[in-house]
């Protein structure tokens, strides 16, 4: 009887070890293949805009067709990072998502009295520890969990006539080191 307990607390110790490492490695591994997709170490600290999502292009996880997606994988091993968004009508928000998927902050066009088209979102990322002391004005100081992550933005697509307008508001979208 005892070799049987020893037997079954060998199992469930090995379970147990499985089990957190499964979930310590998934959110790493997902966050990895997300930005390899992207352009790997070629596209970060950039946007990048994907074509609008099909039942046979798709860039993010479960997109929508009625979703413009820009995004950018960051980077703050180096410095902290800028992103200015021009807000576009109906809907724009903004996701800041960490190495290990976990969301850490999000802003979009309504909140706070909202933006008209065109007003941006801005902000600067910085990893632990890296903020600089003096902000530009209107810049919102954001500091990111881990040093790597993603920036999501999504813009609503009213009709196919909205996404000449939504691919200029892209276009113009920033996210780049900040300049020493």
């Amino acid at each position: 009887m005892n070799r049987k307990l020893q037997w079954v607390a060998a199992v469930a110790a090995l379970a147990v070890v499985f089990h957190v490492a499964v979930v310590w490695a998934v959110p790493r591994v997902v966050m990895s293949v997300a930005v390899s997709k992207l352009g790997g170490a070629g596209a970060l600290n950039s946007f990048v805009h994907p074509p609008r999502s099909t039942d046979k292009w798709r860039t993010v996880v479960r997109p929508s067709p009625d979703l413009a997606y820009s995004i950018c994988a960051l980077d703050l091993s180096k410095g902290p990072v800028r992103i200015v968004v021009p807000a576009s009508d109906p809907y724009t928000s903004l996701a800041l998502y960490s190495s290990i998927t976990d969301n850490y902050f999000v802003r979009n066009n309504r909140q706070d009295g909202g933006l008209a088209e065109g007003e941006t979102i801005t902000l600067l990322v910085a990893a632990p520890g890296d903020m600089p002391a003096n902000l530009p004005e209107g810049v919102e100081a954001v500091t990111a969990p881990t040093a790597k992550g993603l920036a999501l933005v999504r813009r609503v697509i009213e009709n196919d006539d909205a996404m000449p307008r939504l691919d200029v508001l892209r276009a113009v979208s920033v996210c780049a080191p900040l300049a020493g």
